[in-house]
Parts: structure tokens; sequence; C-alpha cells
């Protein structure tokens, strides 16, 4: 006997089967109940009593993937996703062209009817989706949703989940065919307010005001437009809006749509911006819009719109005009040489011209500081300057990429300055970059704060929320990520550096990351790999001609490589080339790093003790250390051992606080001297593999240690093979490990 649907028999039919189980045992009788699971005994007679105690279960699947393939054309994954395999649920979604069945809807609703509360919190569910959390079901239904959402559950409607889920996504799409849609949206008003009011994530919010097209939410705009996408903006633009915000979110709008579609984009901006009566609001209008631009293709467009709004503006507008040529030129010179070189025309007109207007005249500080920073001619100057600038509250020009890719090296040679720049991105009103959120610059000033005075820890800690957004397009990113790079290189993470380094581009800032790129390549003990980027990143300099070895010290670790390689003559030719540049900036970062170039290529322990010297009065530690260890080093060499112990100690010492690993490592075998056996190596292997680790080549080794060439390359493959690695490449970590 199969009796199906028993949950829903009358009772004399349950007391029948009650009756008749206990009788029939002993007889060839087979009885099968169908029944679904969850539905509360409210009757005289349960289920238990009729099926007994211990009756045998089988719970039914549903079809699979493969079985559904033979019953359908449409997509048989997306129907099990949809349905799990439910025959029932199958059926009606093969007879629907969408994803949901208001038939279906009607009928889940009349079945929970008789469960006070379960379809008003079914509904709510539906309009919730993800954000169906117990306190926002009960806040959006208007009572406890607590014992509906145990009987759902138990009735398989919802999954057993936290946030709840529906258990069929089909049903929740059927239960929202069947609300009006007028009902839906109303809903959906309702739970985007409650979202909204829980400071739940401003894309959540906004997916449930797109859905509430019948119902005005003057309170969204702003978080329509702080999302920012096409279609955010589209429905913002259903609300009753001034003038002004109408033209603003028309022009936002345009530029979202040029980041798609380059000619819709800038038809729509140029055609707000054309209709707009009043040329100020249109030149301050498109200012902000320019202001919020960074990706690849906006540098072309912002020019074309700051010349048309240009053109309509009055001589008495000087202030607003000289504002957008500014932000425009700073926008323009981030990008590739060419366009760099053609906005750096306007540089002279732009220092020229003193603005009236208080906030301008830091601006045009600003940009001076930028003048001097990139001719490299005077540290004093552009730190005045650039001081100037922030000598008091927030200005827009501090937002640009560009400007601050400069202030951070201008100023980093003195805390209490580097201080007054991320305290005053710290001030921003709002997000400058459409990329990052509020405070996410003042967070990357700060870690090269600390990455200029040798605190790799909290460097790293303040790098890595910046750099974990992973929009490489932008150039505030992409500064971020090369620079936790170079702390991860400093501190020995060279797995996790490798990946950070992978971006190249156009813009001013990917030549931080192919400098990075090859800092990674020498500490790996890939010299030619190195040499080629590091030089590549001074050809990229010079095309911009950006000669300041404060912007970026390539060629401290250029000379590096090229005595890795055994080129002795290029690198003190690049050295004193390093150290004329770094007198006429003067700092005494730059001085410092620019004498230990020569010294070390020259081999000149004077010009090392004078590099010492200049870096032990600055706050620059991890710069003192690596002093320290080359001092040391050289001195060791020349047999000076005595001489070089307490260098190198302190070199140990000062690395290790710091968290420079490889430094540490290497400063502390030779503090504790290279004849310790190490990993099975012999004596001579481990003074050979030490030296090489260090970027020697194999003839300064053989040199140094009275062997033949020969010798050496024997000492490194039994060294390599003892160690389980294939070359120089793997030295370092082997040796760290």
């Amino acid at each position: 006997m199969v009796i199906d649907d028993v949950h829903v028999a009358d009772t004399f039919s349950k007391r029948a089967l009650a009756y008749l189980r206990p009788r029939l045992q002993g007889l060839p009788v087979v009885i099968a109940l169908g029944a679904s699971p969850g539905y509360l005994a409210t009757d005289e007679v349960t289920l238990p009593e009729i099926a007994g105690a211990h009756p045998r279960r089988i719970d039914l699947d549903g079809l699979d993937v493969a079985t559904i393939a033979q019953l359908t054309d449409r997509d048989p994954g997306r129907c099990h996703e949809l349905t799990g395999g439910n025959p029932y649920l199958l059926q009606a979604l093969l007879r629907e062209e969408g994803e949901g069945s208001a038939a279906v809807g009607e009928m889940i609703g009349m079945r929970l009817r008789e469960y006070s509360g379960a379809a008003e919190v079914a509904r709510s569910a539906a309009v919730l989706d993800a954000d169906a959390g117990l306190d926002l079901l009960s806040a959006l239904t208007g009572f406890d949703a607590l014992p509906a959402v145990d009987t759902l559950v138990r009735l398989g409607v919802l999954a057993d989940t936290d946030p709840l889920t529906f258990r069929h996504p089909f049903v929740r799409n059927s239960i929202l065919a069947d609300m009006p849609v007028a009902v839906r949206s109303a809903a959906h008003a309702r739970a985007a307010k409650l979202l909204f009011e829980s400071d739940a994530p401003g894309e959540r919010v906004a997916e449930h005001v797109l859905k509430a097209r019948s119902v005005r939410l003057p309170w969204a705009v702003g978080l329509l437009r702080e999302v920012g996408g096409v279609e955010h903006l589209e429905r913002a633009l259903e609300e009753h809006l001034s003038e002004e915000d109408r033209l603003s979110i028309e022009v936002e709008l345009g530029h979202a749509e040029h980041l798609r579609d380059n000619k819709l984009g800038r038809d729509r901006v140029r055609d707000a911006l054309m209709r707009c009566e009043d040329p100020q609001l249109a030149a301050n209008v498109a200012l902000s819009l320019i202001q919020r631009m960074c990706t690849g293709s906006d540098a072309h467009f912002a020019v074309s719109l700051a010349i048309m709004v240009i053109a309509r503006l009055l001589p008495e507008d000087r202030d607003l005009v000289w504002n957008l040529v500014c932000t425009t030129y700073l926008l323009a010179a981030n990008r590739d040489a060419r366009m760099a070189n053609c906005a750096g025309k306007y540089f002279d007109d732009l220092v020229g011209e003193l603005p009236q207007n208080p906030d301008l005249q830091r601006a045009r500080s600003a940009l001076l500081a930028v003048g001097n920073a990139r001719s490299g001619d005077s540290s004093a100057d552009a730190v005045g300057h650039a001081l100037e600038a922030l000598e008091g509250g927030w200005v827009d020009v501090f937002g640009e990429s560009h400007l601050f890719t400069f202030l951070v090296p201008v100023l980093g040679d003195d805390p209490e300055h580097s201080n007054r720049l991320w305290l005053t991105h710290s001030t921003a009103p709002v997000a400058h970059d459409p990329h990052l959120r509020r405070g996410m610059l003042s967070m990357i000033a700060r870690a090269c704060a600390f990455h200029n005075n040798g605190d790799l820890a909290r460097a790293y800690t303040f790098l890595t929320p910046p750099v974990s957004t992973g929009n490489l397009d932008c150039p505030s990113v992409l500064l971020a990520t090369a620079k936790l790079a170079e702390v991860c290189i400093e501190m020995g993470q060279f797995d996790e550096a490798a990946p950070l380094v992978t971006a190249d581009g156009e813009l001013l800032q990917h030549i931080n990351v192919v400098y990075a790129r090859g800092r990674l390549k020498l500490a790996s003990c890939h010299a030619e790999g190195a040499l080629e980027d590091l030089l590549e990143a001074g050809r990229r300099l010079a095309s911009r001609e950006m000669p300041n070895p404060a912007l970026m010290p390539w060629r401290h670790h250029a000379v590096r490589a090229y005595l890795a390689l055994g080129n002795r003559d290029d690198a003190a030719r690049l050295a004193h080339e390093e150290l004329d540049l770094a007198k006429r900036w003067g700092s005494p970062r730059v001085v410092g790093t620019a004498l230990m170039s020569v010294g070390i290529s020259t081999d000149d322990v004077d010009v090392l003790v004078d590099a010492e010297q200049v870096l032990t009065a600055t706050p620059h530690r991890l710069l003192h250390a690596q002093s320290l260890y080359w001092l040391g080093h050289h001195l060791r060499r020349k047999g000076r051992t005595d001489a070089a112990a307490p260098h190198l100690r302190r070199a140990f010492e000062l690395a290790r606080q710091l968290s420079a690993h490889p430094l540490a490592k290497l400063a502390g075998d030779e503090v504790h001297g290279e004849d310790e056996q190490v990993q099975g190596l012999t004596k001579q292997e481990n003074r050979v593999a030490r030296m090489a680790a260090q970027g020697l080549t194999n003839r300064q080794i053989a040199e140094t240690l009275h062997l033949t060439r020969r010798t050496v390359e024997l000492h490194l493959s039994s060294a390599y093979r003892k160690l389980a690695i294939t070359g120089r490449a793997e030295l370092v970590a082997a040796l760290w490990s």
C-alpha cells in the first residue's frame, strides 16, 4: 500500500492507518508512507503513531544533472541549481520562461497560511535574500520572526544557514513573482532603509534601492552616487533633484559609461555640460569629475573637458580656470612619458601665476615642491614649498596621486614632516580616489614614513589594507603595492613580494613597480634580471626628466647588480653619477645612500665611513644598518677583523630590531664568522656559499679566498646539491632557512 502526502490526510484516515499497521504485522504487506518533512503534528494522530517506532526511512533526492539534461534543452546545471532536482519544482520551472513561477509562489503562500507568520516571513526573506538575518526579518515583518523561521526551516522552505537562505532559489523567485510590483518595491525600500540604518555596506543597500523603482527615496541619492555604477546613477536621476545635483549625477553617469564605452560616455558628459546655462556651475562640476578621474583612458577626456568649460568662463573666473588647469595637469602628468611631457608645458604657466584664493596659493606651493623634486635641484626648497602647502586644512590637489607620489619622498627625511602629510590626508572630507576608502592615502603616507624610518613591521601593517583592494588600475594602489613589495623584500618575504611586482604599464607609479621588481631579483641573486629592471626604471625616469635619486634610489641597487656581475667600472661610474645628483639635492638620506654606492663600488673604506657618519645622524635606521654592514664587510675583506666587528655587530642588532631578516642574516654570519658548518656544508663550501649570497661574483670570491674560479664553481655546485637547490636564485632563501 502506498499512501502519499500522508501529512495532509484527514483525521479519520490517519486513525484508520494507525489501527491497521499493528494488525498487518507478519503478513506480506508493505506500507509506504510519503510525507514532506517538517509538518507539525497538530492532529490527534501523529506520524510516528502511524509508522511505528522504527520505520525504515528513505530520503528522496532530486534528479541529478544528467537526468535533467534528458528532459530539457535548457541548461541542466542551472536547472539543478534552481530546483535541486525536485521534480515538482523542475516541472514548474520548465513551464516558465524565467526562473520563478507566480503559480508556485501562490501555492506556497496557501500552504503556509496554516502556520502563524510563516507566509510573511517567507516573503520578507525573499526580499532580503542574502541579508535575511533574524533581526532584519523581525524588523521587516513587524513581529518576532523566530517561531516562523523554525517552521520554515523544518518545512524545507528555508535552509538551515546563517544568514538564512532559501533551500531552492526557484522557491524564492516564485515567492517574489507572486508579490505585486508595488508591494515588492515597498518591501525593498523598507529593507534598504533598515540596512542603511544598520551601517551595512553601500553596495548591499544599493541593491535594494535599485529594486524599489516605484518608491521615492531621496535619502539614497548620496549612497547611489558613492557606489557609482551606471545603474545606480540612473536610479539616482529618478529622484527629485536640484539643478546642480542633476548635472553632477549626469556627468558622473557619463564618466561611468565612458569607462565602458568611450564615445557614449563622452557624449553624455559634453551634452550635459553644454546644456547647463551657468558656465561656473558647469566648470565646477567638470572640476569635481576631473579630480576623481584616475584610469588610463581618463587623461585625454579630462583635457577635452577642461578646454570646453574654460572657453565659457569670463576673465573674473581666473582662479577657477587656474584650478581646472592645475587639476588637469596633475592627471595628465601621471600618464605615459609623452603625455606627461605635453602636460609639462602648462607647469610654467601655473607657477608663474599667483591665484588670489589662499587654498589655490597652497596648491601652487605644492606644484613648486613637485617641480623641485622632479629636477632634483634643492631638497630645502622642495621641503619649504611642501610645508607651505600643508600649512592649513585639506586642499583638493593633495588627493591627486601624481602630487602624492612626489610629496612622499620630498618629506621623507624628517618624521615630523611626514606626520604632517598623513595628518593632512586624514582630514580629507571624502576619499579622493574612487578606488580607495576614506583615509587610505593617509595610511599609505604613514606606511612610507615608517618604511623610511626602518620600522618594517608597522609599514607592512599600514600598506596591506590599500593593497588588498587589488585594483591595479588605480595609481595610489599601484604605489602602495610597490612600497609593500619593497617592505617584503627587506623582511625576507620574497614569495609574498613576487606577485606584487608583476604589473606594468604607462603610469608614473608603474616605475615604482619595475624598481621593486629589480630589487626582488637582486635579493634573490638574479643579478642580470635585476640590472635590466633597475636600468629600465632609470630610463623611464629619464624620459620624464626626473633625475633626482630621492624619488627612487635605483642607481644604488644597480651598482650592486653590476658588482654581482663583475662589472666594477660601470658600477663606479653609476655610483659617482648618483653622488653628484645626491649632493645637488642635499638631503642626508640621499647623500648617505650615494656614498654607500661609491664605497662598495670602489672598495673605499673611507667613503663607507663617511656614509655611516652621514646616516647615523638621521632617523633612517635601516639605511644606517646597511651602511654599518657594508663598512664592516669591507673592513673584514681587507683583513681588519677587529675594526669590522663592532660595525657588523651593530648592523646585526639594528637589522634584527627592524625585522630586516636578510640583512640580519648577512651581518650575523659575518659577526659569528664563516667557519661554522651549516646544513652539512664543509667550511669552505659555507664560506663560498655565503659570499655568493651576498652578491659577489665567482671571480671576486676566488680573489678574496685565493682560490681558482674552477674551485669556487665546484664548491658552489656541491653546496647547491647539499641544499637541494638549483642555483643562486634560491641560495639566500636556502641559507636563511
